[in-house]
């Protein structure tokens, strides 16, 4: 077998799962998906908490600090 990203893995084990177990997958990657948003959110409001405490920051410093 040649090397597959992880991605292409994924999708050959999802066409062999049944429905029930691709439902439960699907629940994962939402709750995932969520916790990622809110620990970005988290970080978002604590950057600006700082900013508030010690004054205004670049836009850039802001976004080194959220690693965009």
């Amino acid at each position: 077998m040649q090397f597959m990203n992880t991605k292409q893995r994924i999708v050959e084990e999802i066409e062999n799962m049944s429905d029930e177990v691709l439902s439960e997958v699907l629940n994962f990657l939402l709750f995932l998906k969520a916790k990622e948003d809110k620990e970005d959110l988290e970080d978002a409001k604590a950057a600006l908490e700082e900013a508030a405490v010690i004054g205004t920051i670049s836009l850039n410093q802001l976004k080194r600090e959220l690693g965009l």
